[in-house]
């Protein structure tokens, strides 16, 4: 892989994270769905890979790069971890994660207080969402981190050839 496709993959993983980011916040304003603390834990893992995508893209084919891509890996398996969590809660529905620590600890973060209309969790995680295209927006969100996460991972081992010697 030469050093533009390198950059050109990174930065369609980095606009691709956000804009999962986007859709969530899309859903909660405008379709008045309420996130609750495991949704707002994924949109940090999405914001986290989408910003170490960058920054790698950034930074070029090169082992900085390489460990950029590993540090916004680890926190998209860190964001499918909270999604298969989410996921496994929607299943159980007698689970819930209402007002409990999680959503405490979520509230607390310097981030809620700062973007609250971004990072506020105020759902319930065992609600009933509406499916889109068969699947409930916690799958959908589990199947784009590890799908994501293992992209960069893979970006984060895999050797990168210089292109040409003006790339």
């Amino acid at each position: 892989m030469n050093s533009t496709r390198f950059r050109l993959l990174l930065l369609l993983l980095a606009c691709t994270s956000t804009t999962i980011v986007g859709a969530a916040l899309a859903l909660q304003h405008y379709e008045r769905l309420a996130p609750c603390p495991l949704c707002i834990l994924q949109r940090y893992g999405f914001l986290w890979m989408g910003l170490f995508a960058f920054v790698a893209a950034a930074l070029g084919p090169g082992s900085g790069a390489r460990v950029m891509a590993g540090v916004g890996a680890l926190g998209g398996f860190a964001g499918f971890a909270v999604a298969v969590k989410h996921v496994w809660v929607l299943y159980h529905p007698a689970i819930s994660c209402g007002i409990d620590p999680v959503e405490n600890f979520v509230n607390a973060l310097p981030m809620a207080q700062w973007l609250p209309a971004v990072f506020y969790a105020n759902g319930d995680c065992s609600a009933e969402l509406p499916a889109i295209l068969g699947l409930q927006i916690p799958v959908w969100s589990m199947l784009w981190l590890f799908t994501l996460a293992t992209c960069l991972a893979l970006f984060a081992l895999r050797r990168v050839r210089r292109a040409a010697a003006w790339a």
